[in-house]
């Protein structure tokens, strides 16, 4: 309805998202921005092993291969070093899980993303509202880094709503066209 449709846009205008899609919770951002990119059961998904088991769940209900590495003991976001070491010919996406309002080192990690041709899809559920500085001075908002970000507004959350929701981030229009 229109209320939904004001804070959506409200999201764009807050985040610079260019699509913003109001879903039922966090959970079901993160498996529809995974089912969009048309990935294949088998497909590996690197994740963090510190996260709500949301991240890896939803990876394993949609046939996919999770494949959990280690954090940053500073910062308790996923590792750089240890994304490097899982790539396998298998591996199709990344999911950083930003946390404690922090960002995860989406320089680095958009930086392999291209470089092996990897999506990336981020958990922003625990940093709505934090942003991200890259080494040339551009700042973004946590969730509009990756080719999708994914956020839940559950009470526990930065952002919290009565109940639950959640909200799915892209730049991409042919992304944002299969959710």
């Amino acid at each position: 309805g229109p209320a939904v449709t004001a804070f959506q846009e409200h999201l764009e205008t807050y985040t610079g998202a260019k699509h913003v899609i109001p879903v039922g919770n966090g959970t079901d951002a993160l498996q529809i921005a995974l089912m969009a990119l048309g990935l294949k059961p088998g497909d590996e998904v690197i994740t963090p092993t510190f996260t709500f088991i949301a991240t890896a769940e939803v990876v394993a209900l949609l046939g996919l291969t999770p494949v959990v590495v280690d954090v940053d003991w500073d910062t308790m976001n996923i590792s750089v070093e240890s994304i490097r070491k899982a790539i396998t010919p298998r591996t199709k996406a990344i999911v950083p899980v930003h946390l404690f309002g922090q960002c995860a080192d989406m320089e680095a990690i958009m930086s392999i993303a291209q470089e092996h041709g990897l999506y990336v899809v981020e958990d922003a559920c625990q940093a709505i509202g934090a942003k991200y500085t890259f080494s040339d001075g551009n700042i973004r908002q946590a969730a509009t880094i990756g080719h999708i970000g994914c956020t839940s507004f559950f009470p526990s959350k930065n952002l919290g709503c009565y109940g639950d929701g959640g909200a799915i981030f892209t730049n991409n229009d042919e992304l944002a066209s299969k959710m």
